[in-house]
């Protein structure tokens, strides 16, 4: 058998593969996925810093109430008005203020708001309400 030009041309066209416009297609899908997915992967970080943050946020406030809860009544910690500690890259303040809780007309008891402010903005701040009563 003798190779004519027709049969070379057609044994070089019957050569299958991908053309360089089809890889450059790819890429440019597989480059879209991946940086969907790397933007994807910053959100979820900064949504669980904001989550560790809130719940440290929540710890400290609770910590701060209970710790105003087993003071005296006339503690100087329990004085009417705003009060605060820093506690790191947080901020831990308690509002005191009288109020009556049992309708009869006098002040028979401290009503605490422990609120904590967090330094980074993403987190929001944790308020928590306490009635004292006089004892």
């Amino acid at each position: 058998m003798c190779n004519t030009q027709p049969d070379r041309f057609k044994m070089l066209s019957d050569i299958r593969g991908f053309t360089f416009v089809e890889l450059l297609v790819v890429l440019a899908i597989f480059a879209i996925a991946v940086l969907a997915v790397a933007a994807m992967q910053v959100t979820s970080i900064n949504t669980n810093a904001s989550a560790r943050m809130s719940g440290e946020a929540s710890a400290l406030a609770a910590n701060q109430l209970e710790a105003l809860m087993v003071l005296p009544y006339d503690d100087s910690n329990l004085d009417l008005g705003s009060h605060g500690i820093p506690e790191g890259a947080y901020n831990v303040n308690w509002n005191v203020t009288e109020s009556d809780i049992d309708g009869d007309g006098t002040n028979d008891s401290k009503t605490i708001i422990v609120t904590v402010q967090c330094a980074n903005r993403n987190a929001r701040d944790v308020s928590i309400q306490y009635i004292k009563p006089e004892v």
